[in-house]
């Protein structure tokens, strides 16, 4: 059986609440961790569906990272077979590129958690559709991407209009980071780097950001395992 291919960036930026959705569905896993060394397929081909998971990396920095051309090809080649895909963040960025959109650094990090509010078109989606039509989320960014081309857009926040869109047949790309979990919280606010840090505050910031996630999680958990199911149900399409 066909499984679910998972692109993993960095030990910290797993699937998050997604897991509960994979783990539910009972689909074959095959996880790749490029930050491995681990070859990234260029074809969907032998995937019932994909997600590609978020990164430290800008799909401008392919030079350095290699594997984020095979990243775009495997992407375009998921949107030619239809194989349903899911892009998270960096894979967000790497599914817009896929259609020839550029991505680019953004005018401010955008960091924290702040409201993206869904588009008429967001609101009757499939997927982002079970999301409130005002959604607290979390954010971790600086890049992003021009309008990629064919795409419906679902969603967007005050600094940044691209927060999420799909394209035919069955393709997501979301700029925020649904999957988060309290315990990522965490562990991104103690690794960050020093003009991370100085964009949500520091240790007070982090702290505030960890008061979040424990009233915010919860309540987006059973969303997001929707959301996840609504997506990996497309698999047996």
């Amino acid at each position: 059986m066909a499984g679910v291919l998972l692109v993993q960036h960095a030990a910290s930026e797993g699937p998050g609440l997604l897991a509960q959705s994979l783990e539910q569905r009972r689909l074959p896993l095959r996880l790749v961790r490029p930050d491995r060394g681990e070859s990234v397929p260029r074809s969907a081909a032998n995937s019932a569906a994909i997600i590609i998971l978020g990164g430290p990396m800008g799909v401008y920095e392919a030079d350095r990272f290699p594997h984020l051309r095979d990243e775009i090809t495997l992407a375009a080649d998921a949107l030619r077979r239809g194989v349903p895909i899911l892009g998270v963040c960096l894979g967000a960025q790497i599914l817009a590129a896929a259609v020839g959109a550029r991505a680019y650094h953004g005018p401010a990090r955008e960091i924290g958690w702040l409201p993206v509010t869904l588009t008429s078109a967001g609101r009757v989606d499939p997927l982002l559709g079970l999301l409130p039509s005002e959604a607290t989320v979390f954010h971790w960014h600086g890049d992003t991407f021009d309008p990629p081309h064919g795409a419906t857009h679902l969603a967007s926040s005050r600094l940044y209009p691209q927060q999420a869109f799909r394209l035919p047949p069955n393709a997501w790309g979301v700029q925020f980071h649904p999957e988060i979990t309290e315990d990522m919280v965490a562990d991104w606010a103690a690794c960050a780097h020093r003009d991370e840090a100085a964009a949500f505050g520091g240790e007070t910031g982090a702290a505030r950001m960890r008061a979040e996630a424990r009233r915010h999680v919860p309540a987006l958990a059973e969303q997001v395992a929707a959301l996840g199911l609504a997506f990996l149900s497309l698999s047996a399409a």
